[in-house]
């Protein structure tokens, strides 16, 4: 009888510890597929190009680990402002809600087709650790992009809570966000 119910609990619990398990594994590469020559007389001369980022990493919380990543696409209308909350205010693809501690990646970017910037940062009890100072803020124009990408142990600290995106325009603005790091 024991043993059956020593059998139970361990299935019991590796069942649980399957059904609660989240895992967040893979590699970012940025590379250029970029064209550099220059004709020097009779000759041609080639620059070629290293990864600007080749990172891999796997699931936890130490350097070159993440264990949570947050996506969304958003459209602020004329000069309409979006705050989350790095500290919980956020939920995953999977709707779980994602407490940050460190982040260890960010990436913003806006299409083409938007006509207005989208300006990141500022805001009220902002999330400085990223820019150094809690009214600094970072443009990305339409068609742009920035990221950040800090693998260490230490990444961006999230002591302070809120990251505010914020149109420039008048015009609807659309913009992508993605966050990873650990909770």
């Amino acid at each position: 009888m024991n043993n059956r119910i020593t059998l139970a609990a361990i299935i019991l619990a590796a069942a649980c510890g399957l059904a609660l398990a989240d895992s967040f594994s893979g590699r970012l590469m940025l590379y250029p597929d970029w064209t550099h020559s220059k004709v020097t007389g009779a000759s041609t001369v080639t620059e070629t190009f290293d990864s600007f980022v080749d990172w891999t990493h796997t699931s936890g919380t130490n350097a070159n680990q993440m264990n949570t990543i947050v996506r969304e696409t958003t459209t602020l209308t004329n000069s309409e402002s979006k705050t989350i909350n790095l500290a919980g205010g956020v939920t995953d693809s999977f709707g779980d809600a994602t407490t940050f501690v460190t982040v260890r990646f960010l990436c913003l970017s806006c299409p083409t087709s938007n006509t207005n910037n989208i300006t990141m940062g500022g805001g009220t009890n902002s999330w400085a650790s990223w820019c150094g100072g809690t009214n600094n803020t970072l443009t990305v124009r339409p068609g742009g992009a920035i990221m950040l990408l800090a693998p260490d142990v230490t990444g961006y600290a999230v002591t302070d809570a809120a990251l505010t995106m914020l149109n420039d325009g008048t015009n609807s603005t659309t913009y992508s966000l993605y966050i990873g790091g650990s909770e």
